[in-house]
């Protein structure tokens, strides 16, 4: 992999030893100069990850400084606006949530028993006429985006020319915490639903680059590392990434939709950020 760096004038004059310093210009003083540099450059650890390299930034447009509180609150609304629109913009969002809400409390003893408790959830979804399906998102590590897996429900609402696709998620939050979390980015995480997120996909997708890119301006200004699981991509794959769809109680029944591109849970390989088209499902039986 080639590593750039970049040289202000003052090294250039020291590696060419015209000037500007007490360097002799030798072979010795330009190749121990280089090598200073590169150290520094590696202790920096400035050839991270692309957008998501940790460090501390620098103050000013790029990291939180005076308008931390500003920051977070602008991230936090625009969240908030993404994740829990009004109801005017959405009738059927909120019929559904309604829907998940009381699903979620009739399965409440299941709760701490993850893929039992969102098959039970999606059973009750269907039940009340949802096309609703346990989904599995799988990728590879590729470049900075570490292999994982995930879980959610999902829930299809037919419309002309293409399906609508709401995600149904009562672990969004947590899947958005850090361990170390800023005063900042603690503004954000705490404006998510609480209780479960039920939402468009492509707000979903909004949201989650809002919040990573909160989580990354304020641990970078505060001198911490993103995590690898909390950075975009990453947590992009986990909701809109290729997936594997099962509408039954089963996660091995027949009949779930392969995940874009490969049969079953085929490994998919990474892909641009973008992600992926939404598979188009049967229409439900009965919406209400």
């Amino acid at each position: 992999m080639a590593v750039y760096i970049r040289l202000d004038d003052a090294v250039r004059a020291r590696l060419r030893g015209d000037g500007g310093g007490t360097s002799s210009g030798s072979d010795h003083d330009a190749s121990a100069c280089l090598s200073d540099l590169v150290q520094a450059f590696l202790e920096t650890d400035a050839a991270g990850n692309g957008d998501d390299a940790a460090g501390p930034a620098p103050k000013g447009r790029d990291g939180y400084d005076s308008d931390d509180a500003d920051g977070a609150a602008e991230a936090a609304a625009s969240v908030r606006e993404l994740l829990d629109p009004p109801a005017a913009e959405d009738p059927f969002r909120i019929r559904l949530a309604a829907a998940v809400s009381a699903a979620l409390d009739a399965e409440a003893p299941l709760r701490g028993h993850g893929a039992a408790f969102r098959r039970a959830v999606m059973r009750r979804l269907r039940a009340a006429g949802y096309d609703a399906g346990v989904c599995r998102s799988r990728w590879e590590t590729c470049g900075n985006l570490t292999a994982g897996t995930y879980e959610y429900i999902d829930v299809v609402v037919p419309a002309a020319g293409k399906a609508a696709r709401y995600i149904v998620d009562a672990d969004f939050r947590a899947g958005l915490e850090v361990a170390r979390a800023t005063a900042e980015y603690a503004v954000v995480v705490a404006a998510v639903p609480a209780k479960a997120v039920v939402s468009r996909e492509e707000a979903v997708g909004r949201a989650v680059r809002v919040a990573a890119d909160a989580a990354r301006r304020s641990l970078r200004a505060h001198g911490l590392h993103v995590p690898p699981w909390r950075k975009s991509r990453y947590m992009l794959a986990k909701w809109l990434g290729p997936y594997k769809r099962s509408p039954s109680s089963s996660s091995s029944a027949s009949g779930a939709m392969p995940a874009p591109g490969g049969p079953g849970m085929d490994i998919i390989k990474c892909r641009a950020v973008g992600f992926f088209p939404s598979q188009t499902a049967a229409p439900a039986a009965r919406i209400k």
